[in-house]
């Protein structure tokens, strides 16, 4: 804690203790502060702790005193203190219903003497059957090693689905549809390259010293992540049952063929880089079947799923037999 912050701690702790306001020459034999030999400097100092405290919402009032010609400070409790917290039934119904499922040992504590002041008697549950793990924030796990410019060594599971270790010297975090991305030089290819957070599978590690690499002055993050427009182009599926609303969902329109069996929806107007993954991710229930080429990446990332024995977070698309 700096002096000043000190002093103006002390300074509004002596304001709210008092009964009656007090003066300059009182508040300095409480505090022991603006003691210079110079009154008028000591005053001055005072002044501006006074006004200081005035624009951190602190409310010194400037009173009359009686019996003497200086006025005194006090700072009323009933303005500066918080009102009482008092929860309905139903709001600590609510909150016991929040800790049960995030909270911890310490927030039940505390919730429980929030219960207490309700008006209305409220029950806490203690012995929870479902608990919510909030998972941390995946910017925390880099934006330390940004900072401190540390290179990094993560597991990443690529846009086919395979997964493949990374060394980057991060420079960057960026947001871009939603999607958060780390933005370095990618030692393996010796080039700036963008890696979503959400397909780490892994922790990152450090795999050099803090400082280690510059940023190049012309960096520019949005650029990295801004990404090349791919060829649009029209997809076909086959479609078992349990997948047609997810298809639908993303605007897969009924053709009226049929597959082996099998309903055929168009997916309009797509980026088959973009979709690709997802159709990974879709499992057994889809086939592609146009255009060619992304039949052919995704039947790729199938085999190379299968022959990883079921270890791939991701699977996809139907292989023709």
């Amino acid at each position: 804690m700096t002096a000043k912050v000190e002093r103006l701690v002390n300074l509004t702790v002596a304001l709210l203790e008092t009964r009656r306001p007090m003066t300059l020459n009182e508040i300095r034999q409480k505090t022991g502060y603006y003691t210079q030999g110079d009154p008028e400097s000591s005053r001055r100092m005072f002044e501006r702790d006074k006004d200081e405290l005035r624009r951190l919402g602190v409310p010194v009032e400037t009173r009359d005193v009686f019996f003497g010609d200086e006025v005194g400070y006090v700072v009323d409790r009933a303005q500066y203190e918080l009102a009482d917290v008092d929860l309905t039934a139903e709001e600590v119904a609510a909150l016991s219903l929040a800790v049960q499922l995030t909270g911890t040992e310490g927030a039940q504590l505390a919730l429980a003497k929030l219960a207490a002041r309700a008006p209305d008697p409220a029950e806490l549950a203690t012995s929870p059957t479902t608990r919510v793990t909030l998972a941390p924030d995946p910017v925390d796990a880099v934006a330390d090693a940004v900072v401190r410019r540390t290179p990094l060594r993560f597991p990443y599971r690529t846009a086919d689905g395979a997964t493949a270790e990374r060394t980057v010297d991060p420079y960057a975090i960026a947001q871009r549809r939603g999607a958060w991305y780390l933005v370095g030089r990618d030692h393996a290819r010796d080039a700036v390259r963008a890696f979503r957070l959400d397909r780490f599978v892994g922790p990152a590690r450090e795999a050099g010293v803090a400082g280690g690499y510059t940023v190049p002055a012309d960096f520019d993050p949005a650029a990295a992540v801004s990404g090349p427009e791919g060829q649009r182009v029209d997809i076909e599926v086959a479609v078992r049952p349990d997948a047609r609303w997810t298809v639908e969902l993303r605007g897969g329109v009924d053709t009226g063929r049929t597959h082996e069996g099998h309903p055929v929806l168009r997916l309009p107007d797509r980026d088959p880089v973009r979709d690709r993954s997802w159709l990974l991710g879709l499992g057994p229930d889809v086939e592609v079947l146009e255009p060619p080429e992304l039949r052919t990446q995704v039947v790729d990332g199938l085999r190379r799923l299968a022959a990883s024995g079921g270890r791939e977070e991701s699977g996809g698309g139907r292989e023709r037999t």
